[in-house]
């Protein structure tokens, strides 16, 4: 059927710019690995994962103009400078704040506002990209996504040209989001009207959704540089970057899922069951390469100052599979606007996070991050397949 076909050209589309997006950031890391060392690579990621904790309003952005669109009466001005205004005040607080954080991290806060003067145009660009995707002009999307992950590269490849390598690096990543965010600009200019408002409870949700989804993605490698020595975290960090592979490739199938199931809500678990498959496949190839080329993949990506991390990576994989199919389950109930996953997924993430702050060993870290994914996803499952059970329950008490 065409549909179907579409959500196919949608998942090899939005795939393929991923998977390109994504060996552009693992170039990226290996660069920077080999060039910085763990040390100095820790502080890297300490930079980008505030950078990344201040934008968690980007993804919840992109997520709520996924769901809402482009619609006819939309007021775009307005919203134009809210998102100017977000992105702005989030910088500000930065300078405000920087030299606690600094300290809290021990890192250098000139480098920290830096890094962090790319989440000026993060909201507008998140815009940008939720109403490229709602349209399904996932073409578009991937280029994009290429774009600025290309970009980063060329950040990397500058640091091989200066003796301030982190300097370089920050600099040039600014300009590849404001780079990023003008593209946007020209392409959402050409998309047609699609889309409709949302009611504030649905908006709310999608939110908490999108916050969760990029707390996954970070958390544990603030809590990493908080609770383990430097160079413990800078190994943990890496591991992070080879493991966490998983859960984007789900964030790019569960997306093309989502729009899918908006654009034709009858085939709903048709395109869950293709969405878990095609994933589940995907997951399944890449533990097998974490268990049985762990060696040679840390030593590839990140170099021989990571080996010892590799006896680690198939059990951290487990997790982030786990993590993945919590993502998925994530978009389908803002594509459902049911939320009790929401509930069951954001309670694991608090504990995630104060089970994380509490160890203080690289092999406790991984050991509570498998154990507390799966966890959550089985109460996930469990609680889901409840609501489903008693909404068929009350749909018949009524019509009887």
């Amino acid at each position: 059927m065409a549909k179907f076909k579409a959500f196919w050209e949608d998942n090899l589309i939005f795939g393929l710019a991923t998977v390109i997006a994504g060996l552009f950031n693992y170039l990226y890391h290996v660069v920077l690995a080999h060039v910085l060392g763990p040390r100095e690579y820790g502080d890297l990621a300490t930079f980008l994962n505030v950078t990344g904790f201040l934008v968690i309003p980007a993804g919840m952005i992109t997520l709520i103009y996924t769901r809402i669109g482009k619609y006819q009466g939309q007021n775009v001005r307005v919203q134009a400078i809210a998102l100017w205004t977000g992105g702005a005040a989030l910088w500000l607080m930065i300078w405000l704040l920087g030299p606690k954080l600094a300290g809290i991290f021990h890192v250098n806060d000139t480098l920290l506002i830096i890094y962090t003067a790319e989440v000026v145009p993060s909201l507008a660009l998140a815009a940008n990209v939720g109403m490229l995707q709602r349209s399904r002009w996932y073409l578009w999307v991937g280029l994009l996504a290429v774009l600025n992950t290309g970009f980063r590269v060329v950040a990397a490849a500058g640091a091989l040209w200066s003796s301030y390598h982190l300097l370089a690096v920050g600099i040039l990543e600014a300009i590849a989001a404001w780079v990023t965010w003008f593209v946007s600009r020209t392409m959402v200019s050409h998309v047609p009207l699609k889309g409709e408002e949302a009611s504030a409870g649905v908006i709310m949700g999608t939110a908490v959704v999108g916050i969760i989804n990029v707390l996954f993605a970070l958390v544990d490698g603030l809590a990493a540089k908080y609770a383990l020595s430097p160079l413990t975290a800078g190994k943990y960090t890496g591991l992070a970057t080879i493991g966490h592979s998983l859960q984007f490739v789900s964030g790019s199938l569960g997306t093309v899922m989502l729009t899918a199931i908006l654009s034709d809500p009858r085939y709903r678990y048709r395109y869950v069951a293709m969405t878990v498959a095609v994933y589940s496949l995907l997951a399944g190839v890449g533990e097998w390469l974490f268990t049985v080329h762990a060696s040679g993949l840390v030593m590839m990506v990140l170099g021989k100052e990571f080996f010892g991390i590799a006896p680690w990576l198939g059990l951290y994989g487990w997790g982030m599979i786990s993590l993945g199919l919590l993502n998925i389950a994530m978009l389908y109930s803002v594509a459902q606007g049911r939320w009790e996953i929401v509930v069951t997924v954001g309670c694991g993430l608090l504990y995630w996070v104060w089970v994380l702050i509490h160890d203080h060993s690289l092999g406790r870290f991984v050991i509570s991050t498998t154990h507390i994914m799966f966890g959550i996803m089985c109460i996930t499952l469990v609680t889901s397949g409840l609501a489903q059970l008693w909404g068929a329950y009350v749909k018949v008490r009524t019509q009887t």
